[in-house]
C-alpha cells in the first residue's frame, strides 16, 4: 500500500471495514477486533491512529536484553 493509499483511507475515516486503534491497545482486545473484522466481511486495523483520524504513531521498544 502507498502511502497516499493509507492517508486516504485514513481521512475518510472509520466504517464497517475500517478501524482506528491506538498504540496501546491490549492484545486480548486487538484479537477480538480482528476476529469481529473476519466473522464480518474481512477488513482493515490500522494501528496508531485516533478514533478522529489523528495519526499518533507506534511506538517501539527497541530495548534489548544483555547477557
Amino acid at each position: 500500500m502507498l502511502k497516499t493509499e493509507l492517508l486516504e483511507i485514513i481521512a475518510n475515516g472509520e466504517n464497517s471495514g475500517v478501524e482506528f486503534k491506538r498504540d496501546d491497545i491490549r492484545p486480548e482486545q486487538l484479537a477480538k477486533e480482528i476476529v469481529a473484522l473476519v466473522n464480518f466481511q474481512g477488513g482493515q486495523i490500522i494501528l496508531g491512529v485516533e478514533d478522529d483520524g489523528t495519526i499518533s504513531g507506534v511506538y517501539v521498544d527497541l530495548m534489548l536484553k544483555s547477557g
